[in-house]
């Protein structure tokens, strides 16, 4: 995910071995060609063949036994995805027939601040529902969601239904999305922002939104990272 300039060569390679794995139909527990083959299979050095496998390895998504090889621990997946294109995290996931799931569910029931409030332009000490979520593209970590609802338009609605498309949730409840506003940052998370980091840090794009129905009403404010692992977004600009 780059958005102004092309990737480093090692990000390249690591694009390369995740297309060569997908190219090659492998899945969990298959062992990868040896470094000379991968060498002479993608043309780059020693150093930046194993810079990038390093990196895999890292986000659990190879795995280096001594004396065997480097096999794969879980598929790659690589959702390649326009930023003009609105949709839930669950429906890039589907897109490419990956199953989406939610791992980590926190529910907490508040009133709304004022900066809360003029989000989703509501009064202040509304009671809100804040929905945090860490969301899979089948075992691969895609996103984690901070989503906040004001309790008013889903009053029945049970924590467990928050686990899902919040999309969904609420085209069930007849409130339609319809658009959004939206700012972008690309951002880095920790272990301690994220605990289900693989490695130290990741990188991710942060969608800071406020979605609306037709009607122009706020139905939720949400801060949803996008893992870099996962997602691939492009940017088409026309004169």
């Amino acid at each position: 995910m780059n958005l102004h300039m092309e990737k480093p060569l090692q990000a390249r390679v690591q694009d390369a071995i995740i297309d060569f794995i997908s190219d090659k139909k492998l899945t969990g527990g298959d062992r990868l060609p040896t470094e000379p083959e991968l060498q002479e299979l993608l043309g780059v050095g020693r150093s930046t063949l194993r810079e990038a496998m390093a990196n895999l390895e890292s986000k659990g998504i190879l795995e280096r036994i001594q004396g065997k090889g480097t096999f794969i621990r879980q598929i790659p997946i690589l959702l390649e995805n326009g930023l003009d294109e609105l949709r839930s995290v669950s429906e890039h996931i589907r897109s490419v027939g990956a199953t989406p799931s939610t791992s980590r569910l926190e529910v907490t029931f508040l009133a709304a601040d004022e900066a809360i409030a003029e989000k989703l332009r509501i009064e202040v000490g509304d009671e809100v529902a804040k929905i945090e979520r860490v969301r899979r593209a089948d075992k691969a970590l895609a996103a984690y969601c901070i989503d906040i609802v004001p309790k008013k338009l889903l009053p029945q609605v049970t924590e467990e239904e928050f686990a899902g498309s919040l999309f969904e949730l609420f085209d069930d409840h007849d409130r339609i999305v319809s658009h959004a506003e939206s700012v972008l940052h690309p951002t880095v998370l920790t272990r301690r922002d994220l605990p289900e980091l693989k490695s130290e840090i990741g990188l991710f794009l942060l969608f800071d939104e406020v979605f609306y129905d037709s009607r122009g009403v706020a139905l939720c404010y949400s801060n949803d990272y996008y893992s870099a692992d996962i997602f691939d977004f492009r940017i088409v600009r026309r004169r």
